[in-house]
């Protein structure tokens, strides 16, 4: 035989759960922090589309006003003695072909640009095999080159 439950004790049952729950969600009369996510550390942030590229601007300078911890500054920990190259980042197109470190995107305009996408270490090193102390850049052309 099953127990009866009436409305009332479901009410009371409903409230004194409400009650409990709300107990646990605050630790120390405090309520708890919601978690932090800013447009840089999304991965979206990670790619730029080629329409919201300045045309004439070299793909270095954009790079450089985007993430500039990639050009210098300190290296993401870790990176030190585990990278296989002695450039920052590495340049990729979007069928893998290796182009080359920084200096290649000195010659590069941003019109031939379709899409930027920027990989940490770790993702380079589990799509190319190559692991650059701050990772690498993949470029989408245009036009089929």
């Amino acid at each position: 035989m099953r127990p009866t439950v009436y409305p009332v004790s479901r009410a009371a049952l409903a409230a004194t759960a409400l009650a409990l729950l709300a107990a646990c969600a605050t630790v120390g009369g405090r309520a708890p922090r919601a978690p932090l996510t800013s447009p840089t550390t999304t991965r979206q942030s990670y790619i730029i589309a080629g329409a919201s590229l300045p045309a004439e601007r070299a793909m270095i300078d954009v790079i450089a006003a985007r993430w500039p911890q990639l050009l210098s500054g300190d290296l993401p920990r870790g990176s030190a003695g585990q990278a296989t190259s002695v450039d920052r980042f590495a340049v990729y197109d979007q069928r893998g072909g290796f182009l080359g470190g920084p200096d290649y995107l000195l010659a590069v305009r941003a019109r031939d640009v379709r899409e930027l996408r920027r990989l940490t270490a770790l993702e380079e090193y589990a799509k190319y095999g190559q692991r650059h102390p701050a990772g690498a850049v993949v470029l989408t052309w245009n036009s089929d080159r």
